[in-house]
């Protein structure tokens, strides 16, 4: 019927002058592609070029015999479709000619090639020679010699076609998005994220290739003009980490380097404010202090190289001379402010620390400048003499606009204020590894913004995190919309009641300075789950507090380590320990709202469930993503709401399942998380909104995975975990947050194709999450409620819990 449906249209379209029935007709084609796509009743070439690329022809078309708003929206919608039906059948095609099967296959070809060359020479030889004593012999290879050219000619077609494949969809699917871009209005924002992810990943993934790099750098090269720049700004992280010296490619203007160049002076001049700090903090490629997640400077330096650190300063000088004219003096004030951040982060405060100072140390006395960097002096709040081409808030960069109308230099960008000054002093953390600083930064309109200055540490994959956060925050709040009506309609799509169960994560700036050092946003009115709970210093803990008579969490860690450490323990041995720890600590977190939400019941309630539901957002996407390391000091409770936030992310794609001590939980759902759900525990709000979560990332399992795919890829990072690092997270168990300021990532020298081969892993184990197979059940698929059940069993298996490393507290 679709088949039928489609020629009727084509042919009644031919002369049409209706712009309505030709509407009709476009969204006819698109919805019976989109149908046919999804129940593979029909070949993929035909459904392409009888549906998506008429659909998008005829869309075209319309919008520009009769533009308006329905007709950009129809003709933009068209062409992603058609750019992503185009992607699906590339990474398919090039799926197959990467596997073994097809290396094998071409191996094969060759042999049959040369077998083909030594027949020929052989017949050759037999033709010359007396018929009557060579006939039988002669017919014999005439035989052979039809029968392998007939297969060598097979596999020249097929090897052609193929090829012919490759470069046709890439083609198709590359200049479909560019021109699904340059059209999409402002107004349309579901799912066009994904499809940038999807060009961008195109583009990084066949920019070097010999077989297809001539056509991704020129269409992107010849479409760029003509693309807003607003839609690349969300990718500065994996497009400003590809910048490196220029190759022979691009000697004639197409090649990746010079078109990546092109983007990032577009992204710097037209939206300043998201793209100098990125720059800078790559161009302090050099500054590594003492070194780098474990490594000397030296050695740091030897392998990541230097490359990129000139090629960023080749753009600055760009920069500098085309870009508007106030951008210079912000490029200065930038690096002004951030020279100033990492003096500070670098600063050795162990001196301090060990006299047991922690509030109120004076910058001048440690003859630091940040708080008088900008302002030419010192003195509480002291405003700058003059506010032109001042640094937006670090943390806090303005909402990306497509108008590309910050304020020139001289006003305040649209939400979010200029940095003026510092409050004169600084604190120091009472933990973490480096002891970060806190400072108090002062904005342009009186506002304080308070912030964490990390030193010795690369806080990249923290920010990238923070970024993948933001994309599950889209798809969670954007669930059941396809970006045009008709479509969802039609193919009964229906919003979900995620907006209604308000599911979010809550995220925090992150902004990387160099790859040593880096300022974080402080989230205001959180505490730390375990600080709660146990005694800090003079402060006593819940347990204490309202179970006196029970084990402290001094005596249970203790009781748990020898447990563990036992030359003949166990699994069972530890369980019985576990067990025993169990009757002589009770949980105790349900008394955090009676505590901070007593005001009335509407409030205690109000708290505990956005608590419940913030518990399993994290919970599955923390799962979901592979995040670990989840101890007592990396969650964060919200004092006035009651969410979670979620900190730290050394340890993400399964490699916590690396550490010395592997953790088998798939996310922390401990006795004390749970006592604050209340009676109900698991059951109820919390595994409902669980399964919303994970059918919003099921659902929109392609989106999710394209986006990761370009992250994962960065060439600056190793997605595995040293042997260095995994025993950097567990050596020091006397503590809940002895892993505090520990490196976020593990940056190495290795090859393209080690790397490759670590982000491929990473990629497939979240795709088969996202298909519902976990780990130890056999390959079965799981429903969603099924997989959600699955993994709170093994979250709260007591078998699980009883061999977690002892600095993960899995008591409490």
């Amino acid at each position: 019927y679709c088949k039928m449906i489609a020629n009727y249209l084509t042919n009644a379209t031919n002369d049409s002058v209706d712009i309505e029935r030709d509407q009709i007709c476009a969204e006819s084609l698109l919805l019976g592609g989109l149908w046919m796509a999804q129940h593979n009743v029909d070949a993929a070439e035909s459904i392409l070029s009888s549906y998506f690329e008429k659909a998008a022809k005829l869309a075209m078309h319309i919008h520009q015999k009769a533009p308006s708003n329905s007709s950009v929206h129809r003709a933009s919608m068209a062409s992603f479709k058609l750019g992503e039906f185009a992607a699906n059948l590339f990474n398919s095609v090039d799926a197959r000619v990467s596997s073994e099967a097809w290396k094998r296959r071409i191996i094969v070809a060759k042999e049959r090639k040369l077998e083909l060359q030594a027949v020929t020479a052989q017949l050759t030889k037999l033709q010359k020679k007396s018929r009557a004593s060579n006939e039988a012999a002669t017919t014999d290879a005439r035989i052979i010699h039809a029968t392998l050219s007939r297969e060598v000619e097979m596999d020249d077609r097929e090897l052609k076609s193929v090829e012919k494949s490759i470069q046709r969809y890439l083609h198709l699917a590359v200049e479909s998005y560019c021109s699904a871009l340059k059209l999409c209005p402002t107004t349309m924002t579901a799912n066009v994220a994904k499809h940038v992810f999807q060009l961008i990943s195109l583009w990084f993934k066949n920019s070097q290739r010999r077989e297809t790099k001539d056509i991704v750098n020129e269409l992107l090269k010849s479409n760029l003009s003509q693309i807003p720049s607003y839609r690349f700004v969300p990718l500065t992280y994996q497009l400003f980490s590809r910048i490196d010296e220029m190759q022979e490619d691009d000697r004639n203007g197409f090649g990746f380097q010079t078109t990546l160049r092109e983007i990032v002076l577009k992204i710097c001049s037209e939206h300043p404010y998201h793209g100098i700090v990125q720059l800078l903090a790559l161009s302090n490629g050099k500054r590594v202090g003492g070194g780098v997640n474990g490594r000397h400077a030296n050695a740091y330096l030897e392998n990541v190289g230097t490359t990129k650190v000139d090629a960023v300063n080749n753009i600055f000088q760009e920069l500098r001379k085309h870009a508007p004219a106030y951008i210079p003096a912000l490029i200065d004030s930038y690096q002004t402010l951030m020279n100033s951040y990492m003096n500070l982060a670098e600063y050795d405060s162990s001196s301090i620390a060990q006299k047991k100072i922690t509030k109120r140390l004076p910058f001048k006395q440690y003859k630091l400048d940040l708080d008088s960097c900008l302002s030419g002096g010192r003195g509480r709040g002291k405003r700058s003499t003059t506010t032109t081409s001042m640094p937006a808030i670090i943390t806090k960069p303005p909402p990306i606009r497509p108008d590309a109308q910050y304020g020139n230099g001289t006003e305040d960008p649209i939400g979010t204020e200029r940095v003026v000054s510092f409050e004169p002093t600084f604190d120091l953390t009472l933990t973490g590894l480096h002891r970060p600083k806190i400072v108090k930064c002062i904005g342009s309109k009186g506002s304080r913004f308070k912030q964490l200055v990390k030193g010795e540490d690369d806080l990249r994959q923290d920010a990238i995190m923070q970024q993948v956060f933001g994309t599950v925050n889209d798809l969670l709040r954007h669930e059941g919309s396809s970006g045009n009506e008709f479509i969802k309609k039609s193919l009964g799509n229906s919003l979900s009641t995620v907006t209604t169960r308000q599911l979010k994560l809550i995220t925090y700036g992150i902004t990387p300075l160099s790859p040593a050092s880096g300022v974080l946003e402080w989230v205001d009115n959180t505490m730390c789950f375990g600080d709660f709970l146990t005694d800090r210093g003079k402060k006593v803990g819940a347990h204490s507090k309202y179970f006196p008579g029970e084990w402290g969490v001094n005596e249970v860690r203790e009781f748990y380590r020898n447990a563990g450490d036992a030359h003949n323990a166990t699994r069972e041995s530890k369980l019985k320990a576990f067990e025993k720890i169990c009757e002589n600590f009770s949980p105790a977190f349900r008394f955090f709202f009676l505590e901070y939400f007593k005001s009335s019941m509407e409030a205690w309630h109000t708290a505990r469930t956005l608590y419940t539901r913030s518990c399993a957002v994290n919970s599955i996407v923390g799962h979901i993503l592979g995040i670990g390391d989840r101890h007592t000091s990396n969650i964060l409770v919200h004092t006035k709401t009651g969410e979670v936030v979620q900190i730290d992310f050394g340890i993400v794609f399964e490699q916590g399942k690396t550490l010395q001590t592997p953790e088998l939980v798939p996310f922390r759902l401990t006795r004390d998380l749970v006592d604050g759900m209340g009676p109900s525990g698991t059951d109820g709000v919390f595994s409902k909104a669980a399964e919303a979560t994970m059918a919003v990332l099921r659902n929109n399992a392609d989106t999710l995975l394209t986006i990761l795919s370009a992250v994962v890829s960065d060439p600056l990072y190793k997605w595995s975990l040293s042997p260095l690092k995994a025993n950097q997270h567990q050596r020091n168990d006397g503590e809940d947050d002895s892993r505090m300021g520990l490196p976020s990532a593990w940056m190495s020298s290795t090859s393209d194709e080690n790397r490759n081969d670590s982000a491929d892993r990473a990629i497939a184990k979240i795709h088969e999450k996202l298909e519902g197979y976990e780990d130890g059940t056999s390959g079965e698929h799981k429903t969603v409620a099924g997989q959600v059940k699955l993994l709170i069993n093994e979250a709260r298996d007591p078998g699980n819990l009883s061999v977690m490393f002892s600095g993960w507290a899995p008591w409490m």
